[in-house]
């Protein structure tokens, strides 16, 4: 326990920084809160290895110590949540170990002057090998520490003549096993005209982004602007800029560039709603990613905002990997929240690269071919051979992101709140390309959850989730893994400060690689005692 609460510091000590310097703050007009809170958990679990055959049950055991903390006021914004705890696993004591979870930021205003100092910390554990299990977490005793600690400075204006945000902010990312490690910073500039311009309109969204893996470098760069001339019509005239260029000394060959010009329209379709159409011209003969000549392109972007509370923006044009799409829709009422998503981003230095590990070539019978368990290293001679046949078996192991990724991403969330009832709905894909090899993987999830308040003081959840990874798609070595998990849980308060909360849960894996099925069981008992 003394380890832990060693570590609880370390991993802490810029929030508490952080909260030493809001302290030389004037705390008029401010709230501020602060509660810790103690925990025990106790989780049952009939497969704790999560393997197909000689499953091994243990009883986990976590001991936790709890921060949430806030502090506002006119100038500064500050929020720390943190979880320290220490796990016992009955099966196997060499593996105790003290987990650590952090998220905090802060925004710091410079007086009236638009800048502000901001930060953020923030500590997780997760899945240390997706594609050896995508859910593991404490319980299963296979996560990896991962840390993002990202501090800088912002500039935001807002006024009837323009609107303008910008940002400069460094970041370090720290993992456990030094896979995805990464610093560098992010520069953002965007402005736009506002309401009172009258005769001349003007969009700019830039951002330069550069970051340092191992030796080697990624610089990526974006920009786009719009330029146009206000007429006494629904016609608007404009010209559009379009610059972008992805480098740096990375694994990948090919052009990773954009750059064009051309001129368009701003269609004012009513007072809340636009459409900009444009004709571009790439310049210098830049060359796509394929080798080819880029080509003259149409670009396309809708806004609409009927009211505050719902928006749309739906976008087309053409980058250097070819079509490109960005779409974005909100909409709330009193009861009801949807937000969907799609965008498409070039990433490096990800925790998402996998690679095919050769485990040997086997005798496997016939059926079942791809379950260690029932196969023979190839070069003994000494079995009865028919019934078998030959197969190469292959894992993914997780390895270092150094080259660039096309990253293609829809989110949907829905919130149903009633007046004792919540509904959740989330969903999920992402296609990863390797802009080296072309090879992708892909990822999609879903998940629903029903809560909903049975008394003054309970509460009762049932949860559903489905989760879906393909690895190198249409090669010999593509494989699947799904996911299926459904639970329950009751909570319950014995008082203002303290609540007990009882869950269950079953887990269902079934792979292409027969060798990674494995069902799971667990039964969760958890006590938290806030101060």
């Amino acid at each position: 326990m003394a380890t832990m609460a060693t570590d609880t510091v370390k991993q802490n000590k810029v929030a508490l920084a952080i909260c030493a310097t809001l302290l030389s703050y004037s705390t008029a007009a401010a709230d501020w809160q602060f509660t810790p809170s103690v925990s025990l958990e106790e989780t049952y679990t009939d497969n704790v290895a999560v393997t197909d055959t000689n499953e091994i049950s243990s009883l986990v055991s976590q001991a936790g110590l709890l921060f949430d903390s806030s502090y506002k006021s006119r100038l500064i914004d500050f929020n720390l949540k943190s979880k320290s705890v220490y796990a016992f696993y009955s099966h196997d004591h060499d593996i105790d170990n003290d987990f650590h979870e952090v998220k905090s930021d802060i925004t710091a205003k410079l007086g009236n002057s638009g800048f502000a100092v901001i930060g953020n910390v923030s500590v997780r554990n997760q899945s240390r090998n997706a594609a050896r299990n995508a859910l593991a977490d404490i319980v299963s005793a296979d996560t990896a520490r991962v840390e993002n600690y990202g501090a800088g400075l912002s500039y935001n204006v807002a006024n009837s003549e323009f609107q303008l945000t910008s940002s400069i902010i460094y970041s370090d990312i720290k993992t456990e096993d030094n896979i995805g490690e990464q610093n560098g910073f992010v520069a953002s500039l965007n402005t736009q005209n506002g309401n009172s311009a009258d005769h001349v309109f003007w969009n700019l969204q830039s951002n330069y982004q550069e970051r340092k893996n191992s030796g080697r470098k990624s610089e990526q760069y974006q920009a786009e602007l719009k330029i146009g001339w206000i007429t006494n019509w629904h016609i608007n005239p404009f010209i559009r800029y379009y610059d972008e260029d992805n480098s740096g000394t990375m694994a990948n060959s090919g052009t990773n560039e954009s750059n064009s010009y051309g001129i368009g329209v701003r269609w004012l379709i009513n007072p809340r709603m636009f459409l900009d159409i444009s004709y571009n011209n790439p310049i210098d003969d830049t060359v796509d990613i394929e080798g080819k000549e880029q080509k003259e392109y149409v670009d396309a972007t809708l806004n609409w905002q009927p009211t505050s509370r719902t928006s749309l923006e739906a976008s087309y044009s053409q980058r250097f990997f070819g079509d490109t799409y960005r779409f974005n829709l909100t909409h709330k009422n009193r009861r009801l929240t949807n937000t969907i998503s799609y965008d498409e981003r070039v990433l490096s230095f990800t925790r998402n690269n996998f690679a095919a590990i050769s485990q040997g070539i086997f005798w496997c019978p016939d059926g079942n071919a791809t379950n260690l368990e029932s196969c023979f290293i190839s070069g003994d001679s000494d079995i009865d051979q028919s019934g078998y046949r030959l197969v190469r078996i292959t894992d993914y192991q997780l390895v270092e992101d150094d080259v660039l990724s096309l990253n293609k991403t829809l989110n949907w969330r829905s919130e149903l709140s009633l007046t004792r009832t919540k509904f959740i709905f989330n969903a999920a894909t992402t296609e990863r390309e390797d802009l080296n090899t072309r090879i992708k993987n892909d990822s999609k999830r879903a998940s629903f959850e029903a809560s909903r308040r049975v008394s003054g003081r309970s509460n009762v959840k049932l949860t559903a989730s489905y989760t879906e990874n393909s690895f190198q798609l249409n090669t010999a070595d593509e494989r699947t893994d799904r996911y299926r998990q459904v639970g329950v849980g009751y909570d319950k308060s014995l008082n203002s400060n303290l609540t007990v909360k009882f869950d269950l849960r079953h887990v269902n894996r079934h792979s292409t690689d027969s060798q990674f099925n494995y069902d799971e069981g667990r039964v969760t008992l958890s006590i938290i005692k806030d101060f």
